[in-house]
């Protein structure tokens, strides 16, 4: 795979060629999904100490990380070491998008008025993949000025069927 873009991309890219196989791929998706949130700006600022050697704080991240994949815990360590570890949380979105983009997964966000239980959503998402031919990671947020029905966006396009999409351009008719 040809390496481009950002370098969280980048080492997203290495990161996946690393992966001996789907458990490996999958296992490191988990371990970053989970690790990602945790530097924040306070856990980077405390590793990024110059009062701390780097000797130190390579030892602290190597405990903290032990029950994680070897090469998850050698990229976390490569970071540090390299004064990158505020990528961390970039590296986990671009490698997640990388494995979407592999199995021919696209992102959905559906906006809707109220929100949906779970086997609506289920169903819309099911509607959504037969209509566009593909298979969706959707995410769901709520807004109440919509009034109702949804908006739904799929990569660049825009499919805005909710309420005040529909009265806006009743009121554009109407005044022109």
């Amino acid at each position: 795979m040809a390496l481009s873009g950002s370098a969280a991309r980048r080492y997203a890219e290495a990161l996946i060629e690393l992966a001996a196989d789907r458990r490996a791929v999958d296992a490191f998706r988990a371990s970053l999904e989970q690790l990602a949130p945790v530097f924040d700006r306070v856990t980077i600022a405390n590793l990024r100490d110059p009062s701390v050697t780097t000797r130190q704080r390579v030892e602290a991240l190597g405990s903290a990380l032990a029950g994680e994949p070897e090469e998850v815990r050698s990229l976390l360590i490569l970071l540090l070491e390299r004064d990158r570890i505020q990528l961390v949380p970039q590296i986990a979105l671009a490698f997640g998008d990388l494995v979407d983009r592999r199995e021919g997964i696209a992102k959905a966000r559906v906006t809707t008025a109220v929100p949906l239980d779970e086997p609506a959503r289920a169903e819309l998402v099911g509607r959504l993949e037969r209509t566009a031919g593909l298979k969706l990671r959707a995410t769901f947020m709520v807004d109440p000025s919509l009034i109702g029905g949804a908006k739904v966006q799929v990569g660049d396009h825009l499919i805005d069927s909710s309420v005040q999409a529909k009265l806006t351009a009743l009121g554009r008719q109407l005044a022109s």
